[in-house]
């Protein structure tokens, strides 16, 4: 009797359980073809699409689309992998390869096409039989057709194919073919949260980048050809002079898209190949947001929320270009709004229009300038003014006088930091005695990429040389690793590092005494403000971010005597809410881990390994034998389907018992009664290069035991201890469950328990 091997798409069983009675999963499972996903397709049992999109929704993965697949994609895998893992290659950029595959989840197949051809992969769905179709169209006899689709309709025209924009005669593009293109860039940049789009031209051809996280990557380039059509499309939607290619030109444009309405202000530049154009995307949803969202930490954020409780004066928001004033200033706009209060905002331009909110567009043209606009706002009764900018000496003193006459007066100024908007004032010719009585606070402030939760891991070797006068010596600080929910980065979003000077009575004599910025400074330390750089290494301390995202954005400052490392540890600690015994184990290792990090900094040759992981093993000490709890991963996270125990990452900062308890907590809700140390297990993530220790755990609870699990996990099971061995994947998981037996089958650790069990 033939021996058929199983099809290779088993992970798919646990997601049909989802989906299909149970009659039709087991019918799928015992079939002897080599697909799952084809054989629930051909009985019947669910329709092609709507299992696609059930897939794409829990693994966060795009549908492929109408793609291009040129000679140059071809070339880029060779087809021995493209057949073993049923990928199919779609588009190459200098950093990113993009193959639809029907398996999301396969990670070695990720990994090895990564490493073959030295990009990030970007993985997006396709239905099985269409890539298989697609590759023997590819690699087999008819090589010139390698468009496919992933609806069903095969060998449709890719309509953003560039081989395809140009004709072979030479003539124009097809309209239509150039606004689908223009589409597409649009609804890319949108969706990846691009704030910008550069359609730059360049010798060989046209680049198109968009900026994410406040930073360009290239995410695709067009032929030469295309720059003129691709331009003037876009001079249309925001009706712009096409035939004025000479000039800057200007304008605005809208899109729709989810059913939320997304402005494009559009820009030209001419240079030497060509017009460049910047498209600035317009999002109200990710611009509009409340305070919460700035990821202030818990002491900026009542040091902001103690300046929107004054009821007048002036408050200045400051920062370079990009560093996220205006999204803190709408924030506050509408945590104030709630008071019923009449809010006049005067801006150039109006980026976001928020309801309930009078907003005034500056045109110098028609002379409704800062100053003009402000004269006639004050005598519209508005309890509250927003000024996009403070330009000049007439603004300035308007804006003071406003704060001074019982308004309330938000603005901003492109300083360096707080206490340089001060003099920034004086030196536009605001009287020093007016400027200390109506200013009530500064916000400074920059923005820095947050590290992805998903991916995120502990650096091995600690903070980075430059930043270790400025960390606890010890404490573990995250790094960026990559994967496909952060396209690779390893960051997703940005966080707001701010430095707020709440004005006191010393500030003002300050103010008003004309000191230099320096012992402004001073005066605004004592009275509890943080600069920039402290706040910065607050939230790398909180695992918000990495020590080379802070070195890349901020002005590094080395710390004095009330910033030395034991002050900002104590602060660790405040923010992290640590008990009392908790800080003082912390501190007892102090001396050690010192020696340990001069060692690693002083020799190359040495990596410093840290506690990066806990694997929690939960038990109920029944009469009749133990139970050990087993769970089974979700679909749609990471190995979908698998057994395992309580196992998580440890937050920065985090002792590894204080993680053990949480992870319990947080995925079971169960509470711990007893905890054992057992051991400690390395084990080498090859996709990060890096080696991680986990630190193993037995955890006893009490009756009834009752189990609510997180989102990671679908069911639960309480096993025996040989079936728990048996059900878990990890060969380290097995081998602890052996340890935490011979340890601990008496019902405690006899001889050693004072040194094994922590509470």
């Amino acid at each position: 009797m033939p021996v058929h091997s199983r099809p290779r798409d088993e992970w798919l069983l646990p997601l049909l359980n989802d989906l299909l009675p149970a009659e039709a999963v087991s019918t799928v499972a015992e079939t002897n073809g080599d697909s799952f996903w084809q054989a629930a397709v051909d009985l019947g049992f669910i329709d092609e699409q709507d299992l696609l999109a059930e897939i794409a929704r829990r693994s966060h993965a795009p549908i492929a689309s109408r793609v291009p697949v040129s000679e140059q994609v071809r070339r880029a895998l060779p087809e021995s992998l493209v057949r073993r893992y049923q990928v199919l290659p779609l588009a190459i950029s200098e950093s990113t390869l993009e193959v639809a595959t029907s398996n999301p989840y396969d990670i070695d197949c990720e990994q090895m096409l990564s490493f073959v051809s030295g990009l990030s992969v970007r993985m997006s769905l396709a239905p099985p039989r269409l890539i298989a179709e697609q590759i023997e169209d590819l690699y087999g006899g008819n090589r010139a057709s390698g468009q496919f689709r992933a609806d069903g309709a095969p060998r449709a025209p890719k309509p953003y194919n560039a081989d395809r924009v140009l004709p072979a005669s030479g003539r124009e593009p097809a309209t239509e073919t150039v606004t689908r293109l223009v589409d597409r860039i649009v609804a890319d940049g949108i969706s990846q949260r691009a704030s910008d789009i550069h359609l730059e031209p360049e010798e060989t051809g046209i680049a198109v980048r968009y900026r994410v996280d406040g930073l360009l990557h290239l995410a695709m380039l067009l032929p030469k050809a295309v720059g003129l059509p691709l331009v003037s499309r876009i001079k249309i939607m925001a009706t712009m002079d096409i035939a004025d290619r000479l000039r800057p030109q200007g304008g605005h444009a809208s899109v729709e898209l989810g059913g939320t309405r997304v402005d494009l202000r559009v820009s030209t530049l001419p240079a030497s190949h060509g017009e460049k154009v910047v498209i600035r995307i317009l999002d109200p949803r990710s611009a509009i947001r409340s305070l919460e969202f700035l990821g202030l930490d818990a002491i900026d954020a009542p040091r902001m929320k103690k300046l929107l409780d004054v009821r007048e004066g002036l408050v200045l928001v400051t920062g370079p270009t990009g560093s996220g004033k205006t999204t803190t200033l709408y924030a506050a706009l509408r945590e104030i709004q709630q008071r019923g209060l009449n809010i006049v905002t005067v801006e150039d331009p109006v980026e976001y229009r928020i309801q309930g909110i009078v907003q005034v567009q500056i045109n110098e043209k028609a002379g409704l300038t800062f100053a003009s606009a402000l004269r006639s706002i004050l005598r519209q009764d508005p309890d509250v003014v927003l000024i996009g900018e403070i330009r000049d000496r007439e603004t300035a003193a308007i804006a003071v006088q406003a704060a001074l006459t019982g308004h309330l007066v938000f603005a901003t100024l492109h300083t360096r930091d707080a206490c340089s908007s001060i003099t920034r004032l004086t030196d536009l010719g605001v009287e020093s005695a007016k400027l200390a009585v109506a200013l009530k606070g500064i916000v400074a402030q920059r923005l820095i990429r947050s590290l992805c939760v998903h991916c995120r891991l502990v650096a091995n070797s600690g903070a980075p040389v430059q930043l270790r006068p400025s960390v606890p010596e010890g404490v573990m600080v995250l790094t960026a690793a990559g994967c496909n929910r952060c396209a690779m980065s390893g960051y997703h979003g940005r966080i707001a590092v701010t430095e707020i000077v709440v004005a006191n009575a010393a500030l003002e004599r300050a103010i008003a005494g004309g000191v230099p910025v320096d012992s402004l400074e001073s005066t605004a330390r004592e009275g509890g403000a943080r600069s920039l750089w402290q706040s910065g290494v607050s939230h790398l301390l909180q695992g918000e971010t990495s020590g080379d995202e802070l070195l890349r954005v901020l002005e590094q400052e080395l710390p004095g005597p009330a910033d030395s490392p034991g002050a900002v540890r104590n602060e660790l600690w405040d923010l992290f809410d640590s008990p009392p015994s908790g800080r003082a184990l912390y501190d007892s290792g102090n001396d050690r881990a010192g020696d340990i990090s001069d060692r690693v900094a002083s020799d190359p040759d040495l990596t410093a390994l840290t506690a990066g992981v806990v694997d929690v093993y939960v038990i109920r000490p029944l009469s009749d034998g133990w139970k050990v709890l087993a769970v089974q991963r979700a679909p749609g996270t990471r190995c979908p389907g698998a057994w395992e125990t309580i196992h998580g990452r440890l937050d920065a900062g985090e002792r590894p018992e204080h993680g053990a308890v949480r992870e319990v907590w947080e995925e079971t809700s169960l509470t711990v009664v007893r905890l054992y140390n057992v051991t400690v297990q390395p084990f080498y993530l090859h996709m990060f290069q890096t080696v991680q220790l986990a630190v193993v755990f037995a955890a006893f609870v009490d009756e009834p035991a009752v189990v609510t699990l997180g989102e990671e996990h679908r069911r639960h099971e309480w096993l025996t201890v040989e079936e728990a061995a048996g059900r878990f994947v990890w060969p380290r998981e097995r081998e602890a469950l052996t340890h935490i037996r011979q340890l601990l089958a008496g019902g405690d650790a006899g001889p050693v328990e004072d040194v094994l069990r922590v509470f």
